[in-house]
């Protein structure tokens, strides 16, 4: 049995596309209870407080549980620990694949799933649609966003294997969804299968943009939920047996040396387990984020951020505290190097992250404003007071169809909120002045009318500047000095290019101010080879460990990289689906 979308909570999408008051309401709420599972977790398996002697306490594995307080051992062939689309995935696959005797172990109530996008390269979707997306092209600005950090033989086995996935993916599927333009009416409830902000409009001339983004998102409707259901009813019907409710405490390696032997897991009831694996333990448990401790350690320059994660175990808190990193590192697996990649990418304002203006609090402009969400953020980090405006004229309408067609960017004026696609996880890439029927994407004018609005409009810049409370010197100079350079088609100062470069001259002027966005995972993991074996912190292969999805490292890093909206998601479906047969070979 699925959860329903408000049951499991806001997506980030979806949270940040209530606007940022309503934003940050909801994100207050669900926040409650979110102290880093690590501390009372390690506590009810004994573990020490290393946090006396000066270190993070989640470095010092807890005392071995004894062999006398195991009420019970189970005997597999492969255990999974995660019930998350990598461990559903890799499950599937290695069932599929001839495998017997698997145990999944998952901590919340029923199995785990955000979202609903899912980005490939390749596959019948995009075929039919005639996208080719150069795969070489695609890896290399990873890498290039990623600062050459990650392991580009991890990337490549995506790029080369996601089409695959997809349409396996779908084939649990058969017969149950349709596949339709994103513009097409949408009734909330049926299965859907969409191309992510597909078609272009003409004029965005993607082919010149400064941060490529390829066309490689799919998006599932109503969610991933009930794509993934079938593939857990696969598993089921197989014979895979799923363990809620329990959670996964230490890994079985006797004086952390030699192969991986098991996992102890501990029931709603406190009484322990011993899984035994006598082929292999697979760690798909997600990643960090709401770790406090671990995010001070890794990531200190994000550990403001505030969470938004959805999904709970089962005694009430966010699942993505770092448990198989932790279980990892205490058997002596090694945490790849940094820095981790925080997943903060900021989807922008009304007109999300198409390239108007942008000003600071002092009203001067500081960057080229054609980039996607993430390089924004990092600029809006080091801000004054962390917060920008996004400035635009009464053109508006008439000029995102020139925008950047990726994640965060609106391209379409339409008319009424019905013509407004539902479904979005996303910043839409359609936008009307009234919301559109479910509710998921705001109207153009709700960012600016009624009492929680917090976009400001005006029939001059002096008008703009005293509701915005900036220096009208300053921001009237600035406005002087870009509507120079976009009437000269040459973005002298910070070099964006011309047919982005709209001019603020015709009221009614628009502004709205920018603040920090929210984190949804954090990107950081067990290094692993390219057979998903975790490496030890001597570079050696640990004998019957394994790691996939958000647990595994060599993936992203510095920064989450945008070009391929969906890999996140994509990975874990890919990466799952071959670790899995892997599985299966042993």
């Amino acid at each position: 049995m699925t959860m329903s979308r408000n049951e499991r909570g806001l997506s980030r999408r979806a949270f940040l596309g209530l606007g940022a008051t309503a934003a940050m309401a909801a994100g207050a709420a669900g926040l409650a209870g979110c102290s880093p599972q690590a501390s009372s977790d390690a506590a009810s398996a004994g573990a020490s407080d290393a946090g006396a002697a000066g270190g993070p306490s989640f470095l010092t594995g807890p005392s071995p549980i004894a062999e006398s307080d195991i009420k019970e051992t189970v005997e597999a062939d492969i255990v999974i620990v995660g019930a998350g689309l990598s461990g559903i995935s890799a499950a599937r696959a290695a069932v599929e694949s001839g495998a017997k005797n698997i145990v999944v172990v998952e901590k919340a109530t029923t199995w785990q799933y955000r979202s609903n996008q899912v980005g490939c390269i390749g596959g019948k979707i995009q075929e039919d649609l005639g996208i080719h997306i150069d795969k070489n092209a695609a890896v290399g600005q990873i890498m290039k966003e990623c600062g050459y950090r990650p392991n580009q033989r991890i990337l490549n086995l995506w790029a080369d294997n996601s089409g695959e996935a997809f349409d396996w993916f779908l084939a649990a599927s058969e017969g149950q969804y349709v596949v339709e333009a994103e513009s097409d009416t949408y009734d909330g409830k049926s299965m859907s299968v969409r191309k992510m902000h597909w078609p272009h409009p003409a004029e965005a001339n993607i082919a010149d943009d400064f941060y490529p983004i390829f066309d490689d998102c799919q998006i599932c409707l109503p969610d991933n939920g009930p794509y993934i259901q079938n593939m857990v009813d696969i598993c089921e019907k197989a014979g895979v047996q799923f363990l809620y409710s329990t959670f996964a405490r230490q890994l079985v390696r006797p004086d952390n040396a030699g192969r991986v032997e098991g996992v102890i897991v501990e029931d709603e009831n406190g009484d322990y387990k011993k899984i035994t694996a006598s082929k292999a333990v697979l760690l798909a448990t997600g990643d960090y984020a709401s770790n406090a401790e671990m995010m001070s350690y890794y990531v200190p320059w994000s550990d403001r951020f505030m969470s938004i994660f959805p999904n709970v175990d089962a005694k009430g808190e966010k699942t993505n505290t770092g448990d198989g990193q932790q279980m990892g590192m205490w058997i002596g697996a090694k945490m790849e190097d940094g820095p981790h990649a925080p997943m903060t990418h900021h989807l922008g304002g009304p007109l999300g992250m198409d390239a108007f203006l942008l000003v600071d609090i002092n009203g001067e402009r500081f960057m080229n404003e054609d980039v996607g969400g993430q390089p924004f953020q990092n600029q809006l980090s080091r801000l004054p007071k962390k917060t920008a405006w996004q400035i635009f004229d009464s053109k508006w309408k008439d000029q995102i169809k020139y925008m950047d067609t990726g994640h965060g960017n609106v391209n379409w004026y339409v008319e009424s909120g019905a013509d407004v696609p539902n479904g979005s996880y996303g910043k839409n890439a359609y936008i009307s002045d009234e919301d559109n029927e479910d509710g998921n994407t705001p109207g153009f004018l709700s960012y600016f009318e009624g009492e929680k609005a917090l976009g400001v409009t005006a029939n001059s810049i002096a008008e703009l500047a005293k509701l915005m409370e900036v220096d009208e010197a300053a921001l009237t100079a600035t406005i002087e000095r870009y509507n120079e350079l976009a009437a000269a088609g040459n973005d002298e100062d910070f070099g964006k290019r011309a047919d982005r470069l709209f001019p603020v001259e015709e009221g009614p002027f628009y502004a709205y101010p920018l603040t920090d966005t929210v984190i949804l995972v954090n990107m950081g993991g067990l290094q692993t080879d390219v057979d998903f074996n975790v490496m030890d912190t001597e570079d050696e292969v640990i004998e019957g460990l394994y790691a996939v999805g958000n647990a595994q490292g060599g993936r992203f890093l510095v920064d989450y990289p945008l070009p391929a909206p969906g890999i996140s998601h994509g990975m874990a479906l890919t990466h799952g689906m071959l670790v899995g047969r892997i599985l299966a070979q042993l």
